[in-house]
């Protein structure tokens, strides 16, 4: 009478296997860094909703269906934060669209050819190029990459307290009270006012601090960031970069509450990039508040570990 009672082990198996899908749910919630241990769990966690999606074949092979509906319930709590629909709004009437092609050049080691043919063949309107030193910029010069994009943020000094610069084909004016380095614990981000055809526009070089080295600073550059957002009333902004950070980062997503979502509904995967491999994380990102979201893609550029976002925005009706 006894023979298909379950037993305590297998009973405790299934316990502990909805205990794991409920930890991975609740990972993207969590604000305590804990030293950045859970800031690094939290960037692979949709890799880790894989074994979620697997627990819940598993578990309706087995037949065991409560077991796969609280395991389906954390997979659906889980996944929710690292999705996002493009909300769409009144785009101004003949209004120009503005193209944004952002990369970490990978401390300046990017192949500086195929680079100048990924900029003139997507013919941006702005670039944004993270890492980067006077001496690649002298390179996409004399191969004519920068013909269109005139304008441009000040130099990156070498050794200096910012690696980030922003060029443009339109007019542009840096603005003097930008992000610097005592905001962000680390390289400070150029801020521009962009005068184009649709309408004024102010543009930031996002270089957030790595959580693998110090979750502090990473959290420190995020806010800073977010400070500076919450001053901007209402003004049209891109944000364009290298943030370090995924959507199931609670903190980044704090930053993103008040702007325009990504134009995908996952976001696409930047890191780590190179000739044979997918990459893993997205945490590279052109964010906008006062845009429609219209295209982007990524493009693979040799000597970087990140690929570079191209993205096509258009101003909507404030």
């Amino acid at each position: 009478m006894t023979k298909d009672r379950p037993q305590p082990l297998i009973a405790w198996s299934w316990a502990i296997l909805v205990l794991l899908g409920g930890a991975v749910a609740a990972l993207p919630y969590i604000s305590w860094l804990a030293g950045g241990c859970i800031p690094r769990l939290q960037a692979f966690q949709p890799w880790m909703l894989i074994g979620v999606a697997a627990a819940v074949l598993f578990a309706s092979f087995k037949r065991r269906w409560l077991v796969a509906t609280l395991v389906m319930a954390a997979l659906i709590v889980g996944a929710l934060p690292n999705m996002a629909a493009p909300g769409w709004q009144s785009a101004i009437t003949g209004s120009s669209e503005v193209s944004v092609f952002s990369f970490n050049a990978l401390k300046a080691g990017a192949d500086s050819m195929q680079l100048a043919q990924s900029i003139k063949r997507t013919n941006p309107d702005v670039l944004v190029l993270v890492e980067t030193s006077e001496a690649l910029h002298d390179r996409l010069r004399a191969q004519g990459a920068l013909a269109s994009l005139e304008f441009r943020s000040a130099p990156v000094p070498i050794g200096g307290v910012r690696d980030t610069v922003i060029f443009s084909r339109y007019p542009l004016k840096e603005l003097s009270q930008g992000i610097g380095p005592e905001a962000t614990g680390w390289y400070g981000m150029p801020v521009v006012e962009i005068d184009s055809p649709g309408g004024t526009f102010t543009v930031v070089g996002v270089h957030i601090f790595p959580p693998l080295g110090s979750a502090q600073r990473w959290n420190q550059g995020l806010a800073a960031l977010q400070r500076w957002l919450e001053e901007q009333a209402n003004r049209p902004v891109i944000l364009a970069g290298d943030y370090n950070s995924t959507r199931s980062h609670p903190q980044f997503r704090s930053l993103t509450s008040t702007l325009d979502t990504e134009p995908t509904l996952f976001p696409r995967l930047t890191w780590p990039a190179d000739t044979y491999s997918t990459p893993l994380l997205g945490i590279d990102h052109v964010l906008t508040a006062g845009f429609n979201p219209v295209s982007q893609q990524t493009l693979r550029i040799r000597g970087s570990d990140h690929l570079g976002i191209m993205s096509t925005v258009s101003f909507i009706d404030q």
